[in-house]
């Protein structure tokens, strides 16, 4: 059964498992939508409402319900690079820019040089918090699978091949090789940057035109706006094409690999296991007795359910607050900067 363990007030018991961990394993996180708050609302039960108008045959009222999502979604989008200090997506932008920052200096820093010096980060969310954060710290590289080759073309072809990339940086005088830290980033549901181009996906952030009112009332209008967008859907009729399908499961594919290696550790933050097919993929992978998953629960009661779902699993630990507390994201990264060379005591 995993193992719930409360997070001690000066947050040294954290320090010591993510040091564990991260000093001698592969690294992976996997980041929901409880991350964006509360720029962007959290999806809660968005899959199972839209799920029951699918099964009531009211497929026109399904659509517009992810339509809302989408616009929700989006208009933050569109605020990501502007907003100021008191708006709560700054503050969401500065954790984001933060958190790949500390990723970045715990694989250059890190012990084992017999491990890459590479970190996956999986997500669910469609926003494109991540890509603008790490546009706000030199250094970083963000590797999000598409070829970035010299083109005249402002799309950027999805080359999935390319997660499996390593940097290295070579001395001028001995010529001996330095491995660069490299983050993945693998949105497992897409994103509103992705565009379907025929058979292919491209990276294209120009904003699809809102729809009006009027055309909001024209649910083929509806349908068109949707299917421009490149998401796997909230719906147990996910994929409406071919193309879809098979990115989905390469990507879901990827997610098992990863959890697959030898001494792999997944950080969960923000993420409820509501999807059913990540929660039987991390089920099967944990099958690896030398794989590790950390869930870092927001709240004291959400931390029974986390146990609840991984009842069967031994290597499980959900981190979670003291009642009343919580673990926001700001939290997290406080603990993730407390295992960085001379920041003991700064959790």
């Amino acid at each position: 059964m995993a193992e719930i363990i409360e997070l001690a007030a000066d947050g040294e018991n954290a320090s010591k498992i993510f040091e564990s961990y991260i000093q001698s394993g592969n690294i992976n996180f996997l980041i929901g939508s409880g991350a964006s708050f509360p720029a962007i609302a959290t999806a809660g039960n968005i899959e199972a409402e839209i799920d029951e108008l699918l099964l009531a045959n009211n497929e026109n009222g399904a659509s517009r319900r992810c339509l809302e999502f989408l616009e929700q979604i989006d208009t933050v989008h569109g605020k990501v690079s502007t907003a100021e200090a008191d708006d709560p997506i700054y503050g969401v932008v500065a954790n984001y820019r933060l958190f790949l920052s500390t990723i970045d200096r715990i694989l250059f820093t890190r012990k084992n040089i017999l491990l890459p010096r590479h970190a996956t980060v999986f997500t669910t969310n469609y926003d494109m918090f991540l890509e603008h954060a790490s546009s706000l710290v030199p250094g970083v590289i963000l590797n999000d699978g598409f070829d970035r080759s010299s083109s005249l073309s402002h799309e950027f072809m999805f080359t999935p091949e390319r997660f499996f990339d390593r940097t290295y940086r070579s001395g001028p005088i001995y010529g001996h090789q330095i491995e660069i830290p490299t983050i993945n980033l693998i949105k497992l549901h897409g994103s509103l940057s992705w565009r379907r181009i025929t058979d292919s996906i491209v990276f294209d952030p120009a904003a699809i035109p809102k729809l009006t009112d009027e055309e909001k009332a024209d649910i083929a209008q509806v349908n068109a706006y949707l299917e421009k967008h490149f998401l796997i859907l909230p719906n147990l009729r996910k994929f409406h094409t071919t193309l879809m399908e098979r990115v989905y499961y390469d990507l879901l594919r990827l997610f098992s690999k990863a959890m697959d290696q030898e001494n792999s550790v997944l950080i969960a933050f923000g993420f409820s296991f509501a999807d059913e097919h990540i929660l039987d993929l991390t089920r099967r992978a944990l099958r690896n007795p030398t794989s590790q998953l950390v869930i870092v629960s927001y709240s004291h009661a959400s931390a029974a359910a986390y146990q609840t779902k991984f009842s069967k699993q031994r290597n499980v630990i959900v981190l979670a607050p003291a009642a009343g507390a919580t673990i926001n994201f700001e939290r997290l990264n406080e603990l993730l900067v407390s295992i960085l060379p001379g920041q003991a005591n700064a959790a």
